[in-house]
């Protein structure tokens, strides 16, 4: 980045980083929650469009209250989770053997423990970013 004499240049806030892969599956299941509920009851997509707002918020307060050792707790279990089913998948439904099935296991583990890593990051940084505002 380049800096232009007498001007303080800050890094944008929203770069490119794996955080924002977990930022992005929140807001799915935000608006997969309210879809799914506002379907429920015979509802329109404006309602739809309400409840995944306020499923969005609800998701966004909940995991702003996360205590460090709750996040890394819940990080650790998704990730493992995520490991195992991919690990089995691969053995069983594909057929692969022992081996291969752990070698391909261990990308979804690597990816999902960078995007929690990562999004907790991202979190403190946003918190930074807009206290600064």
């Amino acid at each position: 980045m380049t800096h232009i004499e007498g001007t303080q240049s800050r890094p944008w806030i929203f770069r490119l980083r794996a955080g924002l892969l977990l930022l992005a599956a929140l807001v799915f299941f935000s608006i997969s929650s309210g879809n799914f509920v506002a379907r429920q009851f015979g509802l329109t997509w404006i309602w739809a469009a309400g409840l995944a707002f306020v499923f969005g918020l609800l998701i966004g307060y909940g995991v702003s209250r996360l205590t460090r050792a709750m996040y890394i707790g819940g990080a650790a279990i998704v990730t493992l989770l995520t490991t195992y089913l991919a690990y089995d998948f691969l053995r069983n439904a594909v057929g692969w053997s022992q081996t291969t099935s752990l070698l391909l296991a261990a990308v979804p583990f690597v990816l999902m423990g960078a995007a929690f890593w990562d999004f907790r990051r991202l979190k403190a940084e946003i918190r930074t970013w807009a206290d600064a505002r």
